[in-house]
């Protein structure tokens, strides 16, 4: 089974800044094959629309529930629905400025979960920014695909599902950087993780990581821990054939607000 990891960047001109991760899962090994350069978002819908596959995608698919209640009538859709509506000052505008993680009303419960940013911050890290485009990527694909927790699973159509990077990282005490994470990836996710699951990383998916002058691209790297992660949790948990079920991964307060706020899927 083909799984695929994307690092999203909200950027105004995200040239250079989405990456896409292929990995090849076969019982319970994750074969890292490739990692690549996406130039537009055009381009990024076209490989999610046309793979037919499960895709890890790095931006928020929700905002937290005040919000979502006080601008969007507690629904999703109408969250989605509302893509065009803004332009991105204006989006920016109805949440003013937010501290990521000083004020849990400001975060989704599946983030104090991952210890993530809020979604809509705009201090340290403009969140925001990136949420406005993950949106209307969401958006443009909901027709031909199916959005982890919120739809149902269609047949012959690409899976979507919310991974956050940092996590996986964290989880691995493997810092993106580190000129020799790739290669570490695998030993560290067998004595940290689970000893029967083996991820190989190829050498060309390794080289894949990195940038004109050879160091690490974080970008690049951040692409393949949003394919890991679901690799792992499609293998171990049958994901893909259990979405009205809760995950071991995931808190009773996380599955209680999915349908409003989403799940990120991530390793436990």
């Amino acid at each position: 089974m083909k799984i695929y990891g994307c690092d999203f960047s909200g950027a105004k001109n995200p040239e250079g800044k989405i990456y896409v991760t292929e990995g090849n899962l076969e019982a319970g090994e994750l074969t890292v094959e490739r990692v690549f350069s996406c130039e537009d978002r055009l381009d990024l819908a076209y490989y999610i629309r046309s793979s037919q596959a499960p895709w890890g995608l790095d931006f928020p698919f929700s905002i937290p529930d005040y919000y979502l209640q006080e601008q969007y009538h507690s629904s999703w859709d109408n969250f989605l629905k509302g893509a065009y509506d803004d332009t991105r000052e204006s989006f920016r505008q109805r949440f003013g400025v937010i501290h990521s993680g000083r004020n849990s009303r400001d975060m989704r419960v599946t983030d104090i979960a991952l210890q993530a940013k809020s979604p809509v911050s705009s201090t340290p890290i403009a969140m925001h920014g990136m949420l406005y485009g993950g949106r209307k990527l969401l958006f443009n694909l909901r027709e031909a695909v199916s959005v982890y927790p919120f739809d149902e699973v269609r047949d012959h159509a690409s899976r979507l599902y919310e991974v956050y990077p940092s996590h996986g990282w964290k989880t691995l005490q493997l810092k993106s950087s580190d000129p020799a994470a790739p290669a570490e990836i695998g030993p560290r996710f067998k004595a940290l993780v689970d000893e029967t699951f083996a991820i190989t990383v190829t050498a060309q998916a390794a080289l894949g990581t990195l940038d004109a002058a050879g160091k690490a691209s974080p970008h690049a790297r951040d692409s393949m821990m949003a394919c890991i992660p679901l690799a792992y949790c499609i293998y171990k948990y049958d994901l893909e054939k259990h979405w009205p079920v809760r995950p071991p991964f995931a808190t009773e307060g996380e599955w209680a607000s999915r349908e409003r706020e989403g799940l990120a899927v991530r390793l436990f």
